[in-house]
């Protein structure tokens, strides 16, 4: 993917098909361990007695994942600097092993008042599943970025 070389590159309603990522059971399992011990995150058994009657992975998973599914596409590479808050949601759970394709959208962009050589801009993730076409990720966040 081409890097954006300066945030004045972008305008609202730009949108980058990122392609794919895939949370495999295995991964899904140990995050659970580590960062989030929920039964629908742990265990198959549990799961079933859950809201999702079965084993999903733990939204803050799909959080970090898509993140990084950003950041290693290299669109942000050059200009990214962090990003500072979210609107987010889970619409659907994600099952382990479900290809998720993630699409970021520019929601808007502006000059940063303090620091004329950054921009602010709003990005919207989204994360739909292949093939069913299910949201499990709608994430809006302001990136700061370099002009």
């Amino acid at each position: 993917m081409t890097p954006i070389r300066s945030a004045d590159e972008l305008s609202p309603g730009m949108s980058f098909d990122l392609g794919t990522f895939v949370l495999a059971r295995e991964e899904v399992l140990d995050f659970a361990r580590k960062f989030d011990p929920q039964p629908f995150h742990l265990d198959d058994e549990a799961a079933k007695a859950s809201i999702f009657g079965r084993l999903v992975a733990s939204g803050m998973h799909t959080l970090s994942a898509a993140v990084a599914h950003l950041l290693r596409s290299g669109l942000l590479a050059e200009v990214n600097l962090g990003a500072g808050g979210m609107q987010l949601n889970w619409p659907a759970p994600l099952d382990p092993d479900t290809p998720v394709r993630l699409t970021v959208t520019v929601e808007a962009v502006r000059a940063s008042r303090s620091k004329p050589e950054m921009a602010v801009v709003t990005l919207r993730y989204a994360g739909v599943t292949e093939p069913a076409g299910a949201t499990v990720l709608d994430l809006v966040a302001p990136h700061f970025m370099r002009r």
